[in-house]
């Protein structure tokens, strides 16, 4: 299967998951301190593009706080989901792997990207954060999460019980990986938190470690 398949498979899969993903995290807001952590280096009234928008529980917080907001997924249907709970907002249905094609060099503020890059592959990732790179201001913020570890697997889609069986596509990144990405991208880390996975409907390796990262873009 190429990446181009192992994304489709997952596109799939938040289609199928969609109303109950959106019914436990439409407007739930977990890790709150990352997301404040990240509001703290925003400038006033900043455009955050939130890769992986699915149900808008993001746009429900970054909005009600005067940020303007864009939201891009791949999904119909959980796009579908997050207008039926939050209205329609600035949506963009698309892979992230076009992400230039919807916006200029060095147009953006902010990019918001969690629990949605663990599902690319090593390549695709490396194109993903080129492409983030390019499209961020000088001095731009970009905070995202992926799951310590190495290699790839199908993994269990929880929602779906026995149907969803070795079906979610996720890719695993170490710390030195993680790095020989952003060095030459000369992003520079100024917030790190690790945390273990251990609720129910985690989607991931038994207690898997999820590392969330801000950067800056330097030039």
């Amino acid at each position: 299967m190429n990446s181009e398949e192992k994304r489709e498979s997952v596109k799939e899969n938040y289609d199928l998951v969609a109303k109950q993903y959106g019914k436990d995290f439409g407007t739930y807001i977990e890790d709150l301190d990352i997301y404040k952590a990240f509001e703290k280096e925003l400038p006033k009234g900043a455009t955050i593009l939130d890769l992986g928008a699915g149900t808008g529980r993001t746009y429900a917080y970054f909005s009600k706080r005067g940020y303007n907001y864009i939201g891009l997924d791949f999904s119909p249907e959980m796009k579908k989901e997050a207008f039926r709970i939050h209205g329609e907002f600035p949506y963009v249905l698309d892979d992230m792997m076009n992400v230039k094609k919807y916006f200029k060099y060095n147009s953006i503020d902010a990019v918001f990207a969690v629990y949605s890059l663990f599902h690319l592959s090593l390549d695709d990732f490396k194109k993903v954060l080129s492409n983030i790179h390019d499209i961020l201001r000088d001095g731009g913020i970009f905070l995202f999460s992926h799951q310590l570890g190495s290699g790839e697997e199908f993994t269990d889609e929880p929602y779906l019980g026995e149907k969803g069986k070795n079906m979610l596509y996720m890719s695993y990144q170490t710390d030195d990986e993680i790095e020989s990405v952003l060095k030459p991208l000369k992003f520079v880390e100024i917030y790190r938190k690790n945390k273990i996975e251990t609720h129910d409907t985690a989607i991931n390796r038994d207690n898997a470690t999820t590392a969330y990262r801000i950067v800056r873009k330097v030039e």
